[in-house]
Protein backbone atom coordinates (compact mmCIF):
# COMPACT_ATOMS: atom_id res chain seq x y z
CA UNK A 1 0.00 0.00 0.00
CA UNK A 2 2.57 2.69 -0.76
CA UNK A 3 1.49 6.45 0.50
CA UNK A 4 2.75 9.22 0.82
CA UNK A 5 1.00 9.62 4.18
CA UNK A 6 1.10 7.30 7.40
CA UNK A 7 -2.43 5.49 8.25
CA UNK A 8 -2.25 8.67 11.17
CA UNK A 9 -2.09 11.13 9.00
CA UNK A 10 -4.86 10.12 6.72
CA UNK A 11 -7.06 9.37 9.68
CA UNK A 12 -6.14 13.00 11.06
CA UNK A 13 -6.83 14.92 7.35
CA UNK A 14 -9.97 12.78 6.93
CA UNK A 15 -11.64 12.88 10.32
CA UNK A 16 -12.01 9.10 10.13
CA UNK A 17 -10.61 6.16 12.34
CA UNK A 18 -7.51 4.87 11.75
CA UNK A 19 -8.42 1.43 12.31
CA UNK A 20 -10.89 1.57 9.63
CA UNK A 21 -8.54 3.31 7.43
CA UNK A 22 -6.19 0.45 7.95
CA UNK A 23 -8.49 -1.71 6.77
CA UNK A 24 -10.64 -0.52 3.78
CA UNK A 25 -7.12 1.96 2.33
CA UNK A 26 -5.66 -0.77 0.98
CA UNK A 27 -8.35 -2.45 -0.85
CA UNK A 28 -9.56 1.15 -2.24
CA UNK A 29 -5.84 1.80 -3.01
CA UNK A 30 -6.02 -2.04 -5.43
CA UNK A 31 -8.99 -1.05 -7.08
CA UNK A 32 -7.54 2.24 -7.96
CA UNK A 33 -4.45 0.25 -9.10
CA UNK A 34 -6.76 -2.19 -11.07
CA UNK A 35 -7.82 0.54 -12.96
CA UNK A 36 -4.54 2.42 -13.32
CA UNK A 37 -5.34 5.98 -11.44
CA UNK A 38 -3.48 4.86 -8.30
CA UNK A 39 -1.47 8.12 -8.52
CA UNK A 40 -1.27 11.02 -5.79
CA UNK A 41 -3.64 12.98 -7.29
CA UNK A 42 -6.51 11.01 -6.95
CA UNK A 43 -5.36 9.11 -3.51
CA UNK A 44 -5.99 12.90 -2.32
CA UNK A 45 -9.07 12.81 -4.22
CA UNK A 46 -10.31 9.43 -3.08
CA UNK A 47 -9.48 9.92 0.59
CA UNK A 48 -11.29 13.15 0.69
CA UNK A 49 -14.04 11.79 -1.45
CA UNK A 50 -14.75 8.62 1.24
CA UNK A 51 -14.11 11.15 4.11
CA UNK A 52 -17.10 13.54 3.16
CA UNK A 53 -19.58 10.58 1.43
CA UNK A 54 -18.80 8.26 4.94
CA UNK A 55 -17.52 10.18 7.48
CA UNK A 56 -16.05 6.68 8.82
CA UNK A 57 -14.19 5.52 6.01
CA UNK A 58 -15.98 2.53 6.10
CA UNK A 59 -18.87 1.57 3.12
CA UNK A 60 -22.15 2.77 4.44
CA UNK A 61 -26.03 2.91 3.60
CA UNK A 62 -26.95 6.64 3.04
CA UNK A 63 -28.71 7.56 6.48
CA UNK A 64 -31.69 9.03 4.75
CA UNK A 65 -34.98 6.21 4.12
CA UNK A 66 -34.33 6.87 0.09
CA UNK A 67 -37.89 8.17 -0.14
CA UNK A 68 -36.51 11.62 -1.99
CA UNK A 69 -35.50 9.19 -4.76
CA UNK A 70 -39.08 7.27 -5.43
CA UNK A 71 -40.19 7.51 -8.73
CA UNK A 72 -37.16 9.48 -10.36
CA UNK A 73 -36.69 7.77 -13.18
CA UNK A 74 -33.50 9.74 -14.21
CA UNK A 75 -31.93 7.15 -11.92
CA UNK A 76 -33.63 4.27 -12.96
CA UNK A 77 -36.28 3.98 -9.88
CA UNK A 78 -39.73 3.08 -12.01
CA UNK A 79 -40.97 0.36 -9.59
CA UNK A 80 -42.70 1.29 -6.65
CA UNK A 81 -40.09 0.80 -3.59
CA UNK A 82 -37.00 1.77 -5.38
CA UNK A 83 -36.22 4.78 -3.82
CA UNK A 84 -35.70 2.76 -0.34
CA UNK A 85 -33.92 0.12 -2.14
CA UNK A 86 -31.95 1.50 -4.23
CA UNK A 87 -30.33 4.69 -1.76
CA UNK A 88 -27.13 5.36 -1.42
CA UNK A 89 -24.58 2.61 -0.43
CA UNK A 90 -20.97 2.01 -0.15
CA UNK A 91 -17.80 3.93 -0.21
CA UNK A 92 -19.22 6.54 -2.61
CA UNK A 93 -23.13 6.12 -2.18
CA UNK A 94 -24.02 4.75 -5.22
CA UNK A 95 -28.12 5.99 -5.78
CA UNK A 96 -30.46 4.23 -8.03
CA UNK A 97 -31.41 1.28 -9.58
CA UNK A 98 -29.74 2.10 -12.97
CA UNK A 99 -26.49 3.30 -11.12
CA UNK A 100 -26.36 -0.46 -9.05
CA UNK A 101 -26.75 -2.47 -12.59
CA UNK A 102 -24.62 -0.33 -14.33
CA UNK A 103 -21.48 -1.02 -11.85
CA UNK A 104 -23.07 -4.30 -10.92
CA UNK A 105 -22.22 -4.93 -14.72
CA UNK A 106 -19.54 -3.43 -14.60
CA UNK A 107 -17.90 -5.33 -12.12
CA UNK A 108 -19.91 -8.47 -12.87
CA UNK A 109 -21.74 -8.44 -9.18
CA UNK A 110 -25.77 -9.04 -9.11
CA UNK A 111 -25.69 -5.00 -7.29
CA UNK A 112 -29.06 -4.73 -8.72
CA UNK A 113 -30.45 -7.69 -7.25
CA UNK A 114 -28.32 -7.71 -4.19
CA UNK A 115 -27.79 -3.60 -3.43
CA UNK A 116 -26.68 -4.61 -0.16
CA UNK A 117 -23.30 -5.82 -1.77
CA UNK A 118 -22.26 -2.64 -1.90
CA UNK A 119 -21.32 -2.17 1.53
CA UNK A 120 -19.24 -5.29 1.37
CA UNK A 121 -15.67 -3.42 1.49
CA UNK A 122 -14.13 -5.10 -1.16
CA UNK A 123 -16.71 -4.34 -4.02
CA UNK A 124 -17.48 -0.79 -2.10
CA UNK A 125 -13.67 -0.24 -3.26
CA UNK A 126 -14.02 -1.95 -6.55
CA UNK A 127 -17.20 0.76 -7.31
CA UNK A 128 -15.34 3.30 -6.15
CA UNK A 129 -12.40 2.86 -8.22
CA UNK A 130 -14.84 1.96 -11.66
CA UNK A 131 -16.80 5.37 -10.73
CA UNK A 132 -13.63 7.24 -11.12
CA UNK A 133 -12.68 5.96 -14.36
CA UNK A 134 -16.26 5.89 -15.82
CA UNK A 135 -18.53 9.11 -14.51
CA UNK A 136 -17.93 11.95 -16.22
CA UNK A 137 -18.56 15.42 -16.40
CA UNK A 138 -18.25 18.19 -18.50
CA UNK A 139 -16.46 20.44 -16.02
CA UNK A 140 -14.62 23.14 -18.45
CA UNK A 141 -17.17 25.00 -21.47
CA UNK A 142 -17.87 22.85 -23.95
CA UNK A 143 -16.17 22.10 -26.43
CA UNK A 144 -14.44 20.99 -23.54
CA UNK A 145 -14.16 16.96 -23.17
CA UNK A 146 -15.91 15.19 -20.57
CA UNK A 147 -13.66 14.56 -17.76
CA UNK A 148 -13.68 11.24 -15.14
CA UNK A 149 -12.84 12.25 -11.52
CA UNK A 150 -9.21 10.93 -11.85
CA UNK A 151 -8.78 13.24 -14.85
CA UNK A 152 -10.76 16.29 -12.68
CA UNK A 153 -8.00 15.59 -9.44
CA UNK A 154 -4.99 15.70 -11.51
CA UNK A 155 -5.74 18.93 -13.16
CA UNK A 156 -6.54 19.82 -9.63
CA UNK A 157 -10.02 20.64 -10.25
CA UNK A 158 -10.90 19.61 -6.60
CA UNK A 159 -14.53 21.03 -7.11
CA UNK A 160 -14.96 19.27 -10.39
CA UNK A 161 -14.33 16.15 -8.18
CA UNK A 162 -16.85 17.24 -5.74
CA UNK A 163 -19.66 17.95 -8.28
CA UNK A 164 -19.12 14.87 -10.15
CA UNK A 165 -19.30 12.46 -7.03
CA UNK A 166 -22.13 14.48 -5.63
CA UNK A 167 -24.28 15.96 -8.54
CA UNK A 168 -23.56 19.48 -6.92
CA UNK A 169 -21.65 21.31 -4.11
CA UNK A 170 -22.78 19.25 -0.58
CA UNK A 171 -19.74 18.44 1.56
CA UNK A 172 -17.35 20.96 -0.75
CA UNK A 173 -16.23 22.38 2.35
CA UNK A 174 -15.26 18.91 4.08
CA UNK A 175 -13.52 17.84 1.28
CA UNK A 176 -11.17 21.18 0.56
CA UNK A 177 -10.39 20.70 4.29
CA UNK A 178 -9.12 17.33 3.50
CA UNK A 179 -7.78 18.12 0.20
CA UNK A 180 -5.82 20.62 1.98
CA UNK A 181 -4.64 18.66 4.63
CA UNK A 182 -3.34 15.99 2.18
CA UNK A 183 -1.39 18.46 -0.12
Amino acid sequence: MPSPWTLTQMAIATGCPRDNIAANWPLVYQALESQGIADRPVHIAALATIGVETGSFLPIPEHASGDAYEGRADLGNTQPGDGRRYKGRGLIQITGRANYRTYGNLLGVDLEGNPDLALDPNIASQIFAVYFTDHRIRWLAAPAPLMNCAELARAGEWRGVRVAVNGGENGLARFMQIVNALQ
